[in-house]
């Protein structure tokens, strides 16, 4: 058996956050073979996760979400579980409010803020993970709330703007990824992809060279370097790219199809 990781946006799914028919159908044919198993391996909350992974036939395995922070199936079986405390909450409000930011902040009952004023990241990050958004005041949250992950959310140039000030802020006390340009994604230090990924292989009893990883962007890099057999998408960042063993098109041109047939040829010529 060997266990395929497929990250989601911009790799599984198209620009239009679509699981087309001939990616769906690529992926739910090997998965109904005992050779496959599958992972989606993404940035969002289970919420997010669920409907795709339904939609393949794949709901009853495990996979990694909020960027390692959990590994756990659409029941709600969990295998790994790194979350966030209240304080971080108030430590990355505090720090929005001084430089006019957005934080969210990401659980399993969904996703709250305590900022009234709703910018284009936040309405991305509910859209893409079918949350409503609670807008509460901080000092009204219970204090001994966890969280999968906190996110600044904003417009792209902002993000931009701010991106390194925060990294150099907070990267040694979290992990900080960019998945997508209008946020940026705090989780607890060590939590990554890649860590997580290596759990869910260690749980199936798989060595390395039995798991392969396809992704596109930054918070995908942890998983490419614990993991060779890695195909960067063809609208990964050059990063990726750099870091992969494989390259496949573009999400819009179903490249995790092809990602699945240079699989199938590595496998065979064994």
């Amino acid at each position: 058996m060997i266990l395929v990781a497929l990250d989601l946006d911009g790799t599984a799914l198209n620009s239009s956050g679509r699981l087309t028919r001939n990616v769906a159908e690529a992926i739910r044919q090997r998965a109904e073979s005992k050779n496959y198993t599958f992972a989606f391996c993404s940035g969002r909350p289970m919420s997010g996760v669920s409907p795709h992974a339904q939609a393949v036939g794949i709901a009853e395995g495990y996979h990694v979400v909020a960027n390692g922070a959990l590994v756990q199936n659409v029941g709600g079986e969990k295998l790994v579980e790194e979350l966030l405390d209240f304080s971080d909450y108030q430590e990355l409000t505090a720090f929005c409010q001084e430089v006019g930011l957005t934080c969210i902040a990401v659980n399993e009952q969904g996703a709250r803020t305590s900022f009234p004023t709703i910018n284009l990241g936040t309405l991305e990050f509910c859209f893409l993970t079918n949350n409503q958004l609670t807008v509460c005041p901080i000092e009204k949250n219970a204090q001994n709330e966890k969280y999968s992950k906190l996110l600044i959310c904003d417009n792209p140039d902002i993000i931009k703007q701010n991106k390194s000030q925060i990294e150099q802020r907070f990267s040694q006390q979290y992990s900080c990824v960019q998945g997508y340009p209008t946020m940026l994604e705090f989780s607890k230090k060590n939590v990554s992809k890649g860590n997580s990924l290596a759990e869910l292989a260690r749980y199936y009893g798989l060595s390395a060279n039995e798991v392969f990883v396809v992704g596109d962007n930054g918070n995908d890099l942890s998983s490419f370097e614990l993991f060779s057999q890695s195909i960067a998408m063809g609208n990964a960042t050059s990063e990726l790219k750099r870091a992969a063993r494989w390259h496949c098109p573009t999400n819009d041109e179903d490249g995790v199809v092809k990602a699945l047939e240079i699989i199938d040829d590595f496998i065979t010529g064994l």
